[in-house]
């Protein structure tokens, strides 16, 4: 049995495609297995890596997280600093008590689940409860808003809307019994 064998591409005999054309001769390993998936082991970066990579978390300030448009992420995230979701998230996103977050979905984000931050801005889809609490929760034109939609302050520019609005209540508008 060979070890190796030699592969020539097909290649155009159109006389620009020599000069561009790769090398046409490509070794190529015949007859061995491939490796055997590791998914026990994933890939962590180490604290030590981060701070050399960007510095303390508390000299420059709170986690910032992306998930970037094409990813698709199921599960749950505690967050301890601003989120921009331009991706697929399935699940919940929450603040880390103690924290004030701000949450953006930009107009290619799409989320099932609940987001519970101080801010929130959508631009993309959502389907589940925008929990602001006593924040500011932004709806742009190009949003699509499903469920409960809790609120201090809220701005709505055209959005397509199809939630309940709770607005949050202030120690002014709670009625007192004397």
């Amino acid at each position: 049995m060979m070890d190796s064998t030699q592969y020539t591409p097909h290649s155009p005999t159109s006389p620009t495609s020599e000069a561009t054309a790769p090398n046409p001769h490509i070794e190529v390993n015949v007859g061995n297995a491939m490796p055997p998936k590791q998914t026990a082991h994933l890939p962590v970066l180490h604290p030590q890596v981060q701070a050399a990579l960007g510095g303390d978390a508390a000299e420059t300030g709170p986690t910032r997280s992306l998930l970037a448009e094409g990813l698709h992420f199921v599960g749950h995230a505690q967050l301890r600093g601003p989120c921009t979701i331009a991706g697929r998230f399935e699940g919940n996103l929450s603040q880390a008590p103690g924290a004030q977050i701000s949450v953006v979905v930009t107009a290619t984000g799409r989320v099932q689940g609940d987001i519970t931050a101080h801010k929130i801005s959508v631009m993309g889809y959502t389907d589940g409860m925008l929990d602001a609490g006593h924040g500011e929760v932004a709806l742009h034109d190009t949003a699509s808003v499903r469920g409960l939609v809790r609120y201090g302050r809220i701005q709505v520019n055209g959005a397509d809307l199809n939630a309940t609005l709770e607005r949050a209540a202030t120690a002014k508008s709670v009625p007192h019994n004397t």
